[in-house]
């Protein structure tokens, strides 16, 4: 979460992304407007019971929760949560008649694997085919590779370009198999919102993460890491890429992205990636119904890991979750907190 942490002004700018800067409250303004403003101050509402709850519950246990492994009654109902999200996207997508198809990928590996990551996979991989849910596991491939090439240990252990290339070249064959399946609904001009990724509109600077290893991150207007918008109506097909930081590819340069390799390879496609460091199911349902399903995409690909089932515990999805949404411990996350932390 460190890194989501770092870039959060990728999140936060651009007066939040989902309400426009020039609302008003103006009686004369524009019905839109006025909608805006309306939201915005909701919006506003929320940020302060979320503050509130922040300050009354600080903590962000992470790995602490499964200290007792697997099988207590909190990760059991965080499980649900995770199970219920990919439901909720499931039927979301498919009602569109895209095809929705997830990816089992964490940069972790190996004995550097965390628990989230060594009870979760299993744990997701279940969820997945419970649901019916389309997978792919690359975890064993990304395994067997040698991690110094494919990821730029010893600064980092996101992907380095060959391990970008190495992605794409997985993800591929996935998007071939699909690749006739179309969308059956459009929207109008004026149903859409103004972007359908969470970067700020015509985002173009240099980050580093704070580890001296500078890359350029630039944004079309529509807020989606890509050299160019979608057009409408559509006349290409169009992939939207869902995920984390194993999907944002932070410390390349655009050009070298698992995305823009993607791109090169499919050029009658949109290419959309719309993966946000730190980003979890939470984050994928509630961009699908806010922006993404606007967008008309044929395909949606969303990368996975154990990682999003803790995730979802309350006090971390208050300091994180895209919505600004307040979140309320349940009996067993409010018992944990409890038994964790002496309060």
């Amino acid at each position: 979460m460190s890194l989501r942490k770092i870039h959060a002004g990728l999140i936060i700018s651009g007066c939040l992304l989902l309400n426009s800067c020039s609302n008003s409250t103006d009686p004369s303004a524009p019905k839109t407007n006025l909608k805006e403003a309306a939201k915005a101050k909701m919006d506003d509402a929320n940020s302060k019971k979320t503050d509130e709850l922040k300050n009354e519950y600080p903590k962000i246990p992470d790995e602490r929760i499964l200290d007792n492994g697997p099988g207590t009654a909190l990760y059991g109902e965080l499980k649900k949560r995770y199970k219920d999200e990919a439901v909720a996207l499931k039927q979301g997508v498919e009602a569109t008649g895209a095809k929705l198809y997830f990816v089992i990928l964490t940069v972790e590996s190996g004995k550097g694997m965390l628990n989230a990551n060594k009870y979760g996979l299993p744990a997701v991989k279940s969820i997945l085919e419970q649901t019916g849910i389309e997978y792919t596991d690359l975890m064993p491939i990304v395994a067997a590779q040698n991690q110094k090439e494919i990821t730029q240990i010893p600064k980092d252990g996101h992907w380095s370009k060959k391990g970008a290339i190495f992605l794409a070249d997985h993800l591929a064959p996935i998007i071939k198999k699909y690749y006739n399946t179309t969308s059956t609904v459009t929207y109008k001009d004026s149903e859409r919102p103004e972007t359908f990724g969470d970067l700020p509109p015509d985002d173009d600077e240099i980050m580093d993460g704070s580890k001296d290893m500078p890359y350029h991150v630039h944004a079309n207007s529509q807020g989606v890491r890509m050299d160019h918008n979608v057009l409408f109506p559509k006349k290409k097909k169009r992939i939207v890429l869902m995920g984390d930081s194993a999907f944002f590819s932070p410390f390349l340069n655009d050009e070298y992205t698992m995305a823009a390799v993607l791109q090169k390879m499919f050029p009658d496609a949109d290419i959309m990636n719309t993966a946000i460091i730190g980003y979890t199911i939470d984050d994928y349902l509630t961009l699908w119904n806010e922006k993404v399903k606007y967008a008309e995409p044929d395909m949606v690909i969303v990368q996975t890991n154990g990682a999003d089932i803790t995730d979802l515990y309350f006090s971390q999805r208050n300091v994180v979750s895209r919505t600004h949404k307040p979140y309320y411990p349940s009996k067993n996350e409010e018992k944990f907190y409890k038994d964790t932390y002496g309060r």
